[in-house]
């Protein structure tokens, strides 16, 4: 069988298996959303859980097979990973940035500030002024603050919101996103102004930059695969805090509560994997940078697109045991409001954030295939499979129990070759 034709048999076994609402029906009551966890006890009795649940099945593996030389640890090893593996892998008019979605700046490393442009390289800032036939140095500062040691540190991602420059970065010596603050003036000479730290996994992608800015605000999609043996997980949930000497781990602030966490009622497997998909919006305008996050937890695999009002994050179960019978991917909208996000059970997956579209007339059009690995380091340059558009109404997302439509994917021609490059 094709894989077209697995394709069509996933979306039309899934489909028949769940209840839908009636094709173009307006929905008067309010739309239902994705479900919040109602405490911290809550999300920390579900890791306890998964910890219990994993010593029994550990004991169990042990019992039924002794362990030998070979077999030793294989069944932990197997466990983790999915998550070891996600691990190594996961505008202003004058813009001269080539934005995906209009009025959402993307990350860069040149960016034009009135008659100056402003270029990040090897850890540092330039600045260079624009105009006649010539271009003249202005100024010159390292891309993060004073006392900080950059080893351990990448930073490759800036942009620019009135006369702030947000210089974005990850260090894995201090644990998360790294945000250098800076100002320029407008004659181009910077002045450093703050480091900002947000608690994260390496989400790095070789097709998709972390950060966009809307207006003035700065906006971070950061997945976070979390260990569901750990017993109590808050250690490693979203958190934020000001870089200063001496600055230690206890001193970042929680900007995740539980009532901002949400679920679909796709049960989670903590042995295939569990993410903490997290949306971040931080206000550049207030003196001092203040930050909130949105998160859903499901499966690790991701793709993420930002429209002008919401991020989608499209995910894809590792399921061993995966069939046809079971859907084995959804997308969140996780509204950028900070209000409750929604979500649709989907089959496929898109290649990177150029598969998606949010369209004028209330649609998302998003190509996908078969057998797509999303856009984790490297994982979009070896996606494979045949084609479909799915093309559905953004009155279809809801509570994640409902599914795309069989007839909102059209088969598309494969093209000649392995894995594609998407524009």
């Amino acid at each position: 069988m094709s894989d077209l034709s697995l394709l069509r048999l996933a979306v039309a076994t899934a489909f028949a298996a769940i209840v839908l609402v009636t094709a173009g029906t307006v929905h008067a009551a309010p739309k239902k959303t994705l479900q919040a966890f109602a405490s911290e006890q809550e999300i920390s009795d579900l890791f306890k859980r998964w910890t219990e649940e994993a010593k029994l099945r550990r004991e169990v593996e042990r019992r039924a097979a002794p362990a030998s030389p070979e077999t030793a640890g294989m069944g932990a090893l197997m466990s983790a990973a999915p998550a070891a593996k996600s691990m190594a892998a996961e505008a202003a008019a004058d813009s001269i940035t080539n934005v995906q979605h209009a009025g959402v700046d993307e990350g860069g490393i040149v960016k034009r500030h009135g008659e100056h442009l402003v270029i990040l390289r090897r850890g540092r800032l330039f600045t260079v002024k624009i105009g006649g036939n010539e271009l003249a140095p202005v100024s010159v500062a390292d891309a993060y603050g004073s006392g900080i040691e950059p080893g351990g540190a990448w930073y490759d991602e800036m942009l620019i919101s009135g006369n702030t420059i947000a210089v974005i970065g990850y260090s894995y010596a201090r644990g998360g996103t790294e945000v250098g603050l800076f100002e320029i003036s407008n004659s181009g000479h910077l002045r450093y102004q703050a480091t900002y730290h947000l608690r994260s996994n390496d989400y790095y992608s070789s097709r998709n930059y972390a950060s966009r800015l809307i207006g003035t605000k700065l906006v971070f999609y950061t997945p976070l695969v979390l260990n569901p043996f750990a017993g109590d997980p808050w250690g490693s949930f979203p958190a934020f805090r000001r870089w200063r000497p001496g600055v230690t781990a206890a001193e970042f602030k929680p900007i995740a509560p539980a009532t901002r966490i949400y679920r679909t009622d796709e049960p989670l497997d903590p042995h295939q994997g569990v993410a903490l998909h997290t949306v971040t919006v931080c206000d550049l305008v207030r003196p001092e940078m203040d930050c909130e996050s949105t998160a859903v937890m499901g499966a690790p695999g991701r793709v993420f697109y930002v429209s002008g009002s919401s991020v989608y994050v499209w995910t894809t179960q590792w399921r061993r045991d995966r069939s046809a019978s079971t859907p084995s991917s959804a997308v969140f909208r996780i509204p950028l409001d900070g209000s409750a996000p929604t979500a649709l059970k989907t089959v496929g997956s898109p290649i990177d954030q150029f598969s998606f579209l949010e369209g004028d007339d209330g649609h998302l059009n998003v190509l996908v295939r078969s057998d797509g690995r999303g856009d984790g380091m490297w994982a979009a340059e070896r996606n494979a499979g045949d084609f479909a558009l799915l093309r559905v109404s953004l009155e279809r997302f809801s509570d994640g129990r409902e599914a795309a439509p069989e007839e909102s994917y059209k088969p598309l021609p494969r093209p000649n070759g392995h894995a594609v490059q998407n524009r």
